[in-house]
Parts: structure tokens; sequence; C-alpha cells
């Protein structure tokens, strides 16, 4: 696993990219389907951050966005960040079917 640049998160899943726009702004981005990620912005203060899954892009540039989490502080955060990075990351290997994902599958009748 990567290990990540920012002091609040430690490491992030293999197959994801960090990219640190600056200390209050950082988005973490699925390298295989680059129109999905999860952002932090932490832009508005402490208390006041928000955290944002994103899961496509569509033709004209508009992300699909399911509900921000907002008014957290940056600790919860980037908390929340790591459980939506790892979710969005199994669900995405479960779909792509790599083993590590699908072992609770079973082909015996």
């Amino acid at each position: 696993m990567p290990e990540s640049e920012t002091e609040d998160l430690d490491y992030y899943p293999s197959g994801w990219s960090e990219e640190i726009h600056d200390e209050y702004y950082i988005e973490w981005i699925l390298d295989d389907d680059q129109t999905i990620f999860v952002r932090l912005d932490g832009t508005m203060g402490d208390g006041q951050y928000s955290v944002t899954p994103i899961t496509g892009v569509n033709a004209e540039g508009e992300e699909f966005v399911t509900k921000p989490l907002s008014g957290l502080s940056r600790t919860g955060a980037f908390d929340v960040a790591a459980t939506l990075i790892y979710a969005m990351n199994g669900v995405a290997g479960r779909l792509n079917g790599e083993a590590e994902f699908t072992g609770d599958i079973s082909d015996e009748s």
C-alpha cells in the first residue's frame, strides 16, 4: 500500500493515486478509472471540512456526486475519506473480479 504524504492518513490502497493540491484540498483517484475519486476539502476552515465521493463524470464534465459529508473536523474528514476510499476500492475490485475481493463467492453447488 502506498504511504500517504498527508499527516492525517497513513496509507491508501494500491491502485489509487493521491493528489495534494494543498494541505486543505486533497483527492484520492482510482488509477483504473480516474472519474472515480474521493475529494477532501477543508478550504472553509476547521469544523467545516467536507468529503465527497465522486463515482463518475459525464460527457459534459459534470461529476456524479453521492451525498457529500460536511461540517467535519480535519481528523473526522480524514477518517471519512479513508473509509470511502477503501469501500470504493473494494467495490471496484469486486466488480473487476479481482480474487482479493471475490473470495466469498463459491462456484460449488
